[in-house]
C-alpha cells in the first residue's frame, strides 16, 4: 500500500483505506477466537498459557472495530464535505449498510430461539430490535440477537457522529472530546451502581449487563477513533515515508507491550474501565499499520476478507452454537487441548468464510448498492 492512502486532498476521491480492512479481518479473527471458547457449554479447553490472551479477545476486537468505525467515517465525511446533503446522505448510506443484514439475522434467530429453545420473541420485541433503538431497554439492551448488541451501541454513535464531525475539527478539540467522553462513561457508571435500582431505572440483574453494554461505556472508545484519524491526517501525511515508517514502527510497539500490560493480573482483576483502555491501545496499532502497513499484515486477501467482516461477526456466533457437536468430536480424537482448539477453530473459519462472502455478495452489497442508488434518484429529484 503507499502513503497515498494517507493523503486526504480536498478534491480527491475516497480511495478505500487497505489497512482499515486489514484491521477489521483481525478484529473479527479475534473476537471468533474467543467465543469459540466461550460459547460452547461447557467451554471448549484451551492451555491455560493461552487463557487469558484469547478470551480476553471478545471485548477487545469490538473496541477495535469501534475505533476503526470512528476513524473511517471521518475519513469519509471529510471525503465528501463539500456536499450540501453530506449529513442526509450520511444516515442514508449507514442505514442501508447495517439494516439489511441485521433484520435477516433478527429472522433466523426468532426462527431458531423458537424451534430449538421454545421462546418466542414477541412482536414488541422484535420491533424494538428493528429500531436499533434497544440499547435503551436494560431488558434488551444484548438483542436477541447473538452479538447484536454492538449494533445498538453503533447505532446511537452513528446518529451523534454528524454532530461530532461538525465541531471536532482538530486534534485538540478531539483530544478535548475524549477527555469528556471519558467523564461522562464514569459519570454515568456512577449514576448506574449507585441509582439505577433506586430510581426504578434498572433491577438488580441489569446493572452489571447495562455497566457492560450501554452505548455511553464505549463512546470513549469512538472517540479514540477520531482522535487517530486527526493524527493521521492533520500531523503524519506532511512526513516523509522514512519518518512515517519510524513513527508506525514505534507505535505498534507502544501497541504490543500496552496490550501485554493490560493482560497482567493486575489490570484484568482490578481496573475499571478496561473498554477505554483497549480503545486507547489499540489506537496505537490503528496509527502503527496507518504509518506502516507491513505487507503480511496489509494485503490483497487480508483487505479482501476485512470487507467481509460485518457478515463474519453476525454469523460466527450461530455457526459456533451449531457445529458444537464437531468440536467435541475434534477435541476427542485430538486430545490435547491446543491441537483441538486450533482445528475447530480452523473448520469454524473455512465454513465462516463461505457462509460470509455469500452474504456479503447478496445481502451487503446489494444493500449499500441500493443506498447509492436512492441517494442518487433524490439528488437528482
Amino acid at each position: 500500500m503507499s502513503s497515498r492512502t494517507l493523503t486526504h486532498e480536498n478534491n480527491s476521491p475516497l480511495i478505500r483505506l487497505d489497512f482499515v480492512d486489514a484491521l477489521r479481518l483481525f478484529a473479527i479473527l479475534y473476537v471468533i477466537a474467543s467465543h469459540l471458547v466461550l460459547i460452547p457449554e461447557p467451554d471448549l479447553a484451551i492451555p491455560d498459557c493461552m487463557a487469558l490472551l484469547i478470551i480476553n479477545g471478545g471485548n477487545a476486537g469490538v473496541s477495535l472495530f469501534f475505533v476503526l468505525s470512528a476513524f473511517s467515517l471521518s475519513y469519509s465525511m471529510d471525503a465528501r464535505k463539500s456536499k450540501q446533503t453530506v449529513v442526509r446522505h450520511f444516515y442514508i448510506r449507514r442505514v442501508f449498510r447495517i439494516v439489511p443484514l441485521f433484520y435477516v439475522m433478527i429472522l433466523i434467530y426468532w426462527i431458531r430461539d423458537a424451534l430449538v429453545f421454545g421462546i418466542l420473541h414477541p412482536a414488541s420485541e422484535v420491533f424494538l430490535n428493528a429500531s436499533l433503538l434497544f440499547n435503551l431497554v436494560p431488558a434488551c439492551i444484548t438483542s436477541f440477537v447473538w452479538g447484536g448488541w454492538t449494533i445498538g451501541v453503533i447505532a446511537f454513535l452513528y446518529l451523534l457522529f454528524p454532530l461530532i464531525h461538525k465541531y471536532i475539527r482538530n486534534l485538540y478539540s478531539a483530544l478535548a472530546l475524549f477527555s469528556a467522553t471519558v467523564l461522562i462513561a464514569y459519570g454515568w457508571s456512577y449514576l448506574i451502581i449507585h441509582y439505577g435500582e433506586v430510581i426504578g431505572y434498572l433491577t438488580p440483574g441489569d446493572i452489571n449487563v447495562v455497566l457492560g453494554f450501554g452505548f455511553l461505556q464505549h463512546l470513549p472508545v469512538f472517540a479514540c477513533g477520531i482522535v487517530v484519524y486527526r493524527l493521521l491526517f492533520d500531523y503524519f501525511t506532511q512526513l516523509s515515508q522514512k519518518k512515517k515508517n519510524i513513527y508506525g514502527m514505534i507505535f505498534i510497539t507502544v501497541f504490543i507491550v500496552f496490550y501485554a500490560v493490560l493482560l497482567t493480573e493486575y489490570f484484568q482483576n482490578t481496573v475499571r474501565g478496561m473498554n477505554i483502555l483497549h480503545g486507547i491501545c489499540f489506537s496505537c496499532l490503528v496509527l502503527g499499520l496507518g504509518l506502516k502497513p507491513f505487507h503480511f499484515l496489509v494485503n490483497s486477501k487480508t483487505t479482501s476478507l476485512g470487507k467481509i467482516s460485518y457478515s463474519m461477526y453476525l454469523f460466527h456466533p450461530i455457526i459456533i452454537f451449531t457445529i458444537i457437536p464437531v468440536y467435541r468430536e475434534l477435541y476427542h480424537f485430538l486430545p490435547v487441548s491446543i491441537f483441538g482448539y486450533l482445528v475447530s477453530l480452523m473448520v469454524t473459519l473455512v465454513l465462516l468464510t463461505v457462509i460470509s462472502w455469500i452474504s456479503y455478495k447478496y445481502l451487503e452489497r446489494p444493500g449499500i448498492a441500493f443506498g447509492e442508488k436512492f441517494i442518487r434518484k433524490r439528488s437528482a429529484g
